[in-house]
């Protein structure tokens, strides 16, 4: 596993665009991004991230984070489930701590709790059509 620097540099946005709201829980992209980085130790792997809704089986709408991994990082299965269990486990704290409409018991918006992380290694997935070496 490579672990370069961790977070953005040199002020570049890797926030992956505006708030998003589902059932009702507002994520923003820099709460996601607090999330994903503080107290991550997997964090330096992280390249950026989109947030996205996918819809579910019953038709509601459920939070994404696709996280695109550093072109170096290479991850077991071992290593790549514990950094989406990380990221996942950070982004529902930080939103917790804001107290925003998202940080409500999962009984009053369980969309928080089903929170999903997809891995995708650099410039595959969502973030292929931004490639900066192309």
């Amino acid at each position: 596993m490579t672990a370069p620097a961790p977070g953005p540099e040199d002020g570049e946005d890797r926030t992956g665009g505006r708030p998003s709201s589902i059932r009702g829980a507002i994520i923003t992209p820099q709460d996601v991004e607090q999330g994903l980085y503080e107290g991550n130790p997997l964090a330096a792997l992280i390249e950026g991230f989109c947030l996205a809704p996918a819809a579910g089986g019953d038709l509601e709408s459920r939070p994404v984070i696709h996280v695109q991994l550093r072109p170096e990082a290479t991850l077991s299965a071992v290593e790549a489930d514990r950094l989406a269990r990380l990221c996942q486990q950070g982004v529902r704290r930080r939103l917790a701590a804001t107290g925003r409409d998202a940080g409500a018991p999962s009984e009053e918006c369980p969309a928080v709790q089903e929170l999903a992380i997809v891995l995708h290694p650099y410039g595959t997935g969502p973030f292929a059509a931004v490639r900066e070496d192309d």
